[in-house]
């Protein structure tokens, strides 16, 4: 069966269409996601829900046209965010985006609207989680008039090519929303109503991974999950004892739980179908990196008045680890802060006479990326740090980038395994649903599908 699997990012759309029984890639079509809008203040990140809708599901067309009948859609994409949509389940406002910064204006004097909701839930919510948007825009006038019901945008598309007039929310991104109870399976209502939000806004969340509806050309579409999730499923061939170092733009540390945590410091996800995973992020992540390259580009360009003459080639294969030097630099990655403390900055430390060159800064910054993450590991049970037995890792900063992964080789002590295919949020949207149609029996049949790079590649 062909089965397509779209992935609804920041800043590109991906869709992807495999066969069930060989896991092979059909056809891939990436797209800039080109659809930011005009913001109003330095703080908001604002996206054209619509646009992007009608963007995947050409998508979906462009697949069709090429390769005929496709068996199931899956979808998944960037979380936290939110949109309103009226009773024809048309949007009425933009995307809010989990980048959007509302959430650390001041509610009333010295508490931010994050910081009201974390007081009232008694766990830590940042800026841009969509219940800390959504108190934002109640208490400031803003939800748009003939709005019946919130969601995130991969809900929205997905209940647009289902053809569906009210959102269906999945458990990971109810829960990326902030104020969900994930035990209980709901939102937090008592928190709700007590900061003046209507609980009927919030949409109903599917016990299972249901189909929504069907598409004009009856295709079955499921619904929308948490792009972590997905990127798990589409990474790990074996959920069970499998860690998953993700590096993009920001980045994160999954690790699967078949019972519910509280780890202070991590944030618990539901899993699909059963499960859940715990997940440590860093905002910065690979921008890290990014932000590295442009301070050697400045520098050149100061000194020069060339521009690109920064080479990522030679920046990724520069120096060597951090533990091969004699005076090494101890680089602090938290330059975009933390989702609880997100006016935290980082550091360089250790300067001496002889250490400060470019070789030390690189292997001090791809150190600090993977100490940053690595200190989330350290807050989880010891039974459950014990029980990791393969480590997995995705996303560019991972796969472009041979010295950083060598980094959490050493300090993990095994070999890291990465995907052949780069689209694994699309990939594993696609698996989902290949298991919820019934065309691969479940999760473990799904994972023997993904292949993995050559050691060293």
């Amino acid at each position: 069966m062909k089965i397509a699997g779209l992935d609804i990012g920041t800043t590109t759309l991906c869709g992807l269409l495999l066969d069930s029984e060989t896991g092979e890639i059909l056809s891939v079509v990436t797209e800039p996601n080109s659809f930011a809008l005009p913001a109003a203040a330095p703080w908001e990140s604002l996206q054209d829900a619509g646009a992007i809708s009608r963007a995947t599901a050409r998508i979906i067309d462009r697949f069709a046209a090429s390769h005929g009948r496709i068996g199931a859609i899956g979808i998944a994409g960037q979380m936290h965010g939110i949109l309103y949509v009226d009773r024809n389940g048309e949007a009425v406002s933009p995307l809010y985006t989990w980048q959007d910064g509302r959430g650390d204006r001041e509610m009333h004097a010295g508490v931010t609207y994050a910081g009201a909701i974390s007081e009232a839930l008694g766990r830590p919510l940042g800026t841009g989680m969509g219940l800390v948007t959504h108190l934002f825009n109640v208490r400031n006038r803003l939800v748009p008039a003939g709005t019946v019901a919130l969601c995130t945008i991969t809900d929205y598309a997905a209940m647009r090519l289902a053809q569906r007039l009210q959102p269906l929310m999945d458990a990971t991104n109810a829960a990326s929303l902030g104020g969900f109870n994930l035990p209980k399976m709901e939102f937090r209502l008592d928190v709700i109503k007590k900061l003046g939000m209507d609980p009927d806004i919030f949409p109903r969340v599917a016990a299972a991974y249901p189909a929504l509806g069907e598409t004009s050309g009856g295709t079955p579409v499921f619904t929308a999950l948490g792009d972590n999730q997905a990127s798990f499923l589409g990474s790990v061939r074996q959920v069970d004892g499998s860690l998953l170092v993700n590096v993009g733009t920001g980045s994160q540390l999954s690790l699967f739980m078949t019972n519910w945590l509280d780890i202070p410091g991590i944030d618990t996800r539901p899993f699909p179908l059963g499960g859940c995973i715990g997940v440590g992020a860093a905002l910065c992540g690979g921008k890290a990196w990014s932000i590295l390259h442009e301070f050697f580009e400045r520098t050149v360009r100061l000194f020069t008045g060339q521009t690109g003459s920064a080479s990522w080639e030679v920046m990724n294969g520069a120096a060597p680890q951090s533990a091969e030097l004699a005076d090494p630099l101890v680089v602090d990655t938290q330059f975009a802060g933390t989702r609880a403390e997100p006016n935290t900055r980082g550091g360089i430390a250790g300067i001496g006479t002889g250490n400060f060159t470019p070789e030390n800064l690189i292997a001090g910054v791809r150190e600090g990326i993977a100490e940053e993450l690595l200190t989330f590991l350290k807050k989880f049970p010891a039974e459950i740090r014990g029980s990791i037995r393969i480590l997995v890792g995705s996303g560019n900063g991972i796969r472009l980038n041979r010295g950083l992964r060598k980094v959490f080789e050493d300090r993990l002590g095994m070999e890291m395994r990465v995907p052949a295919h780069r689209e694994e949020t699309s990939f594993g949207a696609g698996l989902l649903a290949g298991v919820a149609c019934g065309a691969l029996p479940d999760l473990g049949a799904a994972g023997r599908l993904i292949r993995y790079l050559a050691p060293g590649a």
